[in-house]
C-alpha cells in the first residue's frame, strides 16, 4: 500500500486533501504543530511537530520512508529546505508542493507556466516567499532528480474554506445588507474549487509525466466581482443592493479594496492548457455549482459577521449611493 504524508491536515486545503486521499483507501500521516483538534476519522499517524525546527523535524520523519509527499503548509524557501532534506528519498515518487499564482509578476495578460515569475506589489511577502520556494525545488530536481511537482492555484474557495471570502458574501446577501464592490466590478480574476483541487492533487499519484513539472491550478472560467456577487445572490435566492466604490471615490475617502472587500482588485488570469493536457486530473466545477457547494456547507456552520480585517465596510456604504448592477 502506498504511505502517503500530508503537511498540514487541520485547515481547509490540507483537511481537505487528507479526507479525499483516505476516502480513496491510502494509508495517509500528517504532521501538524498539535494547535487543531482533528474533528475526522481515519488519519494513520499524527505527528506532532514544528516543521521550522530543523532537529525537531529530522527526530520526527528520518527513519520513515514515504511514497508521496504532499507540502500544503510550506510557506518559505527554508520551509521547503528543511523538509526536503530530511525526507527518505529511497522510495518516494513525487514531492507535490502546493505553491501560488501569487509568485508571477502583476500583468493583465492571461499567464502561462513561463511567463516572468518575481516580486508582485499585490501579494507582497506572500508571493515573493512562494517564489523562492518553488525555485529552490526547481534546482533540487534539476540537481538532484528530486520528484517535485508544483502547482499555482488562484483564489480557492469551497466547502471548509476558513478565509473570509464567499463568506463575507453570504452573510451580507443573508442579513439583506448591501454588497460594496471595487472599481467598475470588471475585474477579472480565475476561481477553483477545492474538490477540484484535491482531485488534481490525488491524480498525480498515477502521473509519472507530471515529474519536474509546474502547472496553473485553476478553472478557466474568468469571474469578474459583478458575476461573483451576481451568482452568490442567485444562489441564495434574495436581492440586496450592490455598492460600487469606484477608484476615485477609494482615492477621495482613503480606503483600499481589502479594507472592504475580500479580494485584492487586481487581474489574475492564467492559463491552464498545460493541466488540461497533462493527463492529469481536470477542474470541471464551475463558479454556480461551486458557490451553492460553499453555501450549503456554510448553512450548517456557526458563523457570525467577521469585520476585522475588513474595517471600512460601513465607512464605505455610507459614503457613496447605493447603484443596482
Amino acid at each position: 500500500m502506498s504511505r502517503i504524508l500530508v503537511m498540514g491536515g487541520t485547515e481547509f486545503v490540507s483537511k481537505a486533501l487528507v479526507v479525499h486521499l483516505i476516502s480513496k483507501g491510502y494509508e495517509v500521516d500528517i504532521l501538524t504543530r498539535g494547535k487543531r483538534v482533528i474533528d475526522y476519522e481515519g488519519v494513520h499517524k499524527h505527528y506532532i511537530c514544528n516543521r521550522r525546527n530543523k532537529n525537531e523535524l529530522f527526530n520526527t520523519l528520518n527513519e520513515i520512508e514515504y511514497d508521496y509527499v504532499f507540502d500544503i503548509s510550506a510557506y518559505t524557501e527554508e520551509d521547503v529546505r528543511f523538509l526536503t532534506s530530511v525526507i527518505n528519498p529511497n522510495r518516494l515518487k513525487r514531492y507535490v508542493f502546493c505553491s501560488s499564482g501569487a509568485v508571477y509578476k502583476s500583468s493583465e495578460s492571461r499567464l502561462s507556466e513561463t511567463a516572468e515569475t518575481g516580486y508582485n506589489p499585490n501579494w507582497g511577502q506572500y508571493g515573493e516567499d512562494k517564489k523562492n520556494a518553488e525555485d529552490y525545488l526547481i534546482q533540487l530536481y534539476k540537481i538532484k532528480g528530486f520528484p517535485i511537482i508544483i502547482f499555482r492555484p488562484p483564489y480557492i474557495y469551497g466547502e471548509g474554506n476558513n478565509l473570509y471570502r464567499e463568506a463575507f458574501l453570504f452573510e451580507r446577501i443573508q442579513y439583506k445588507l448591501p454588497i460594496p464592490y471595487p472599481g467598475d466590478g470588471n475585474t477579472l480574476v480565475q476561481f477553483i474549487h477545492i474538490d477540484d483541487l484535491v482531485n488534481v492533487f490525488s491524480s498525480t499519484i498515477f502521473n509519472e509525466n507530471s515529474i519536474g513539472q509546474v502547472y496553473n491550478l485553476a478553472n478557466s472560467e474568468e469571474v469578474s466581482w459583478r458575476q461573483l456577487i451576481k451568482t452568490a445572490i442567485s444562489v441564495l435566492e434574495q436581492e440586496v443592493p450592490k455598492v460600487e466604490i469606484s477608484t476615485t471615490k477609494m482615492n477621495e475617502i482613503g480606503v483600499v479594496p481589502r479594507e472592504f472587500f475580500p479580494f485584492r482588485d487586481n487581474t489574475f488570469l492564467m492559463s491552464t492548457e498545460k493541466l488540461k493536457n497533462s493527463g492529469l486530473y481536470s477542474p470541471e466545477i464551475n463558479l454556480k455549482v461551486g458557490i451553492l457547494k460553499a453555501y450549503q456547507w456554510y448553512q450548517k456552520q456557526n458563523h457570525l459577521p467577521n469585520y476585522d480585517k475588513m474595517p471600512k465596510v460601513d465607512y464605505v456604504i455610507d459614503s457613496t449611493k447605493v447603484n443596482k448592477i
